[in-house]
């Protein structure tokens, strides 16, 4: 699936801003598209590894921003679709 057909599944789109981690910006996307509150959420590091996941797309060791890549992962019934440009797509999982 290419990010186009995501963003028009996406039922949530988060805009990260630069100083906010990945970590953080999935957190607030989900609670916001599915309105529960954190303590409602169970701990993101259940459904991935987080520190793996801010890794990915933190600035190379060079400094370099890492501008490509996406990952994709199932947290709280939902499908998350994290891209480098720093959005976070949230989907409803049909399974």
């Amino acid at each position: 699936m290419d990010t186009s057909e995501t963003m028009e599944r996406a039922e949530y789109v988060y805009e990260m801003d630069d100083k906010e981690s990945v970590t953080d910006g999935v957190v607030t996307a989900v609670g916001s598209a599915t309105g529960l509150s954190m303590t409602e959420m169970p701990p993101l590091h259940e459904s991935v590894d987080v520190d793996a996941l801010n890794g990915l797309f933190s600035d190379s060791y060079g400094g370099t921003s890492r501008n490509q890549g996406r990952i994709r992962f199932t947290y709280c019934g939902c499908k998350i679709h994290v891209l480098s440009s720093g959005r976070v797509l949230v989907e409803p999982d049909g399974n």
